[in-house]
C-alpha cells in the first residue's frame, strides 16, 4: 500500500531521498528546513540499521512501526526528541536520537518494554502511575487508558518503567477487575506515593512570588492533580497554576491583589517553556479553587501578552480590592 500523502516509508525504500522534498510540520518548525532533513535522516537510519520498517506521519510527527525484531505495532512520537536536539549542536543529534529510543525499546538486558503485558494486573500493579499528557495524543493513541485533566490535557495510565514511561491500553486490561476512573485513581495514588516534588522561588517585582515545584522530569507536572498536597490549607480564592511542560509545575497562591503582580510572568514562562520544551504539556494558565481547573484565556499580539480573565475571576478580584480597601 502507497504511504499517504505527507507521509515517508522506510522498509527496502529509499527514506532520506523523500524526505528531501518535505515541507517542514509546525511541530519541528524551530528546527529549520535543513535541519528537520538531518533530523529525519538520523531518525530513519535509527530504525534501519535494527531492520525495523516504519512510516513517519510529518504532520503529527509520529513514526508508526510496522515488523522488524520487536514484533511491535505501535506509534512513537518525535516531537520531544526534535525540541530536545534543537537545544544540541548537531554533532550531538546522532547521540540524542539513538539515547531516545534505546531507552524506550529497552528496559534491562534483552527485555524490552514494549514486550511487557499489562494483562496480569497483580504482576505489573507496582508500576502503574498516572501522567498528563497533550491531548493531541488522542490523534494517534486511541486506546489508551485516559479520562480528562486540565484543559488541553489527558490523565492516562502508564507503565513507570525504569528506563521509559509506556501507556496502558484499554485493550489490555480487560482481564482487569477495574474500571478506566478506578484503575486511573489507582495510578494516580502509586505516583502521590512514590516522590514529592522539590519547591523553588522565582520572585518578581513588587513583592510577589511564584513556587516552581520540579522533580521526576515524566511526572512533576502531574502532580497537578494533587496539587492541595502542595497548597496552603486555607487558600479560599484557590491559585494560578501552570503546567507548560512536563518537568515543571508553577503555582502562586491567591492571598490579595498582589495575584494581578503575578499573572503576566506567569503567562511569559508559559510560553516560552511551552514553546521550547522538550516535553511541552500545556499553554493554559488555569485557576485552580477547590480541585477544579479554570482556563484564563489569555492573547498573545506583536509578544504582547494580554490577560482576558473570566467573569467569575474578575468577581474574585473585586472581592480582593474591597477586601484591600476597607484595610
Amino acid at each position: 500500500m502507497p504511504a499517504p500523502a505527507n507521509m515517508s516509508k522506510l522498509g527496502h525504500m529509499n527514506g532520506s531521498r523523500e524526505s528531501e522534498a518535505l515541507s517542514l510540520p509546525d511541530w519541528a518548525h524551530q528546527l529549520g528546513r535543513q535541519g528537520y532533513r538531518i533530523f529525519v535522516s538520523l531518525v530513519e537510519n535509527y530504525f534501519r540499521d535494527r531492520n525495523m520498517a516504519i512510516v513517519i506521519d510529518h504532520t503529527k510527527g509520529v513514526i508508526r512501526t510496522q515488523n522488524g525484531p520487536l514484533a511491535f505495532n505501535g506509534t512513537l512520537g518525535l516531537q520531544n526528541i526534535a525540541q530536545a536536539c534543537r537545544q544540541a549542536d548537531r554533532d550531538q543529534w546522532r547521540d540524542l536520537i539513538t539515547a531516545h529510543f534505546d531507552s524506550i525499546f529497552q528496559v534491562s538486558g534483552n527485555d524490552s518494554a514494549l514486550y511487557i503485558d499489562p494483562s496480569d494486573f497483580e504482576h505489573i500493579k507496582h508500576l502503574l502511575r498516572a501522567r498528563l499528557y497533550p491531548v493531541d495524543i488522542l490523534n494517534h493513541a486511541v486506546d489508551v487508558v485516559h479520562r480528562p485533566g486540565p484543559e488541553g490535557t489527558i490523565e492516562a495510565l502508564v507503565l513507570d518503567l525504569p528506563t521509559t514511561v509506556r501507556t496502558v491500553s484499554q485493550s489490555e486490561t480487560q482481564g482487569w477487575s477495574l474500571s478506566v476512573s478506578e484503575a486511573l485513581d489507582f495510578g494516580r495514588e502509586n505516583l502521590r506515593r512514590s516522590s514529592a516534588l522539590t519547591q523553588g522561588i522565582l520572585s518578581l517585582d513588587r513583592g510577589a512570588h511564584l513556587k516552581v515545584f520540579s522533580g521526576d522530569h515524566f511526572y512533576a507536572a502531574t502532580h497537578a492533580l494533587f496539587l492541595d498536597r502542595y497548597l496552603p490549607s486555607d487558600l479560599p480564592h484557590g491559585a494560578l497554576v501552570a503546567i507548560p511542560r512536563r518537568d515543571v509545575l508553577i503555582v502562586h497562591d491567591i492571598h490579595n491583589m498582589g495575584v494581578m503582580e503575578a499573572a503576566i510572568p506567569m503567562l511569559e514562562l508559559i510560553v516560552s517553556i511551552h514553546r521550547e520544551g522538550p516535553g511541552s504539556l500545556s499553554p493554559y494558565l488555569y485557576w485552580w479553587r477547590n480541585g477544579y481547573f479554570t482556563v484564563l484565556p489569555y492573547e498573545i499580539d506583536e509578544d504582547i501578552l494580554t490577560l482576558a480573565p473570566t467573569d467569575e475571576f474578575i468577581d474574585m478580584l473585586d472581592e480582593l480590592g474591597h477586601v484591600a480597601n476597607m484595610s
